[in-house]
């Protein structure tokens, strides 16, 4: 299996086989069909699809993709990091979500509580205790709903938890312009705060 670092920047190569170009627009549809709550494919799953030379096939993907404002996204396994046929592969778009487009899948709360869970993780290198970040969102809402929060970002892979730690999820990693979501929230929450006087 081919280094994976080294394979994403092929992405933009193009080949003109017209058999590849075929199944390059069936990886579009797959892609573009949810199956699961976790978007896109594993490489193994195109490959039973559209076929053994599936990598050629999404590389013409990605470049029909990126005409189309979108991209292919790769998601490495953790385990078997290099390993293409465990990577997932996402389509979404080049430019990173912003709080608008979150809010309107998810309330203001938990893209606020998404936010603060984001900087707290960044400013602890990549890890925060459950505990401390759970006293944080518990000072604003109520204990009940800030579980239900968690769980909810848990379910959408925006963050994950491994030993009592709080870590940002494959979500987030391909999503999220970390410093402008974290802006955003600040720039909105000055905004409301000068409103009520506070």
């Amino acid at each position: 299996m081919g280094n994976l670092r080294a394979w994403r920047y092929r992405l933009t190569e193009q080949p003109a086989d017209e058999e590849i170009e075929q199944k390059a627009r069936k990886v579009l549809k797959l892609l573009l069909i949810e199956t699961s709550s976790i978007p896109g494919m594993k490489g193994w799953e195109l490959k039973k699809h559209v076929g053994r030379d599936y990598l050629n096939a999404v590389k013409v993907a990605a470049v029909q993709a990126d005409g189309l404002g979108m991209k292919i996204a790769i998601v490495p396994d953790e385990e078997d990091p290099e390993n293409m046929d465990r990577a997932r592969f996402v389509l979404m778009p080049k430019e990173p979500i912003s709080e608008l487009e979150l809010s309107r899948w998810m309330r203001i709360e938990e893209v606020a509580a998404l936010a603060i869970l984001i900087s707290e993780i960044t400013i602890r290198g990549g890890a925060a205790p459950l505990q401390a970040v759970e006293r944080i969102l518990t000072s604003k809402l109520p204990k009940w709903r800030v579980n239900q929060i968690i769980s909810k970002l848990k379910r959408l892979g925006y963050i994950k938890e491994e030993n009592g730690l709080i870590m940002k999820d494959w979500r987030s990693k391909l999503e999220i312009d970390e410093t402008g979501f974290i802006r955003e929230i600040i720039t909105i929450s000055d905004e409301t705060d000068n409103k009520t006087g506070k």
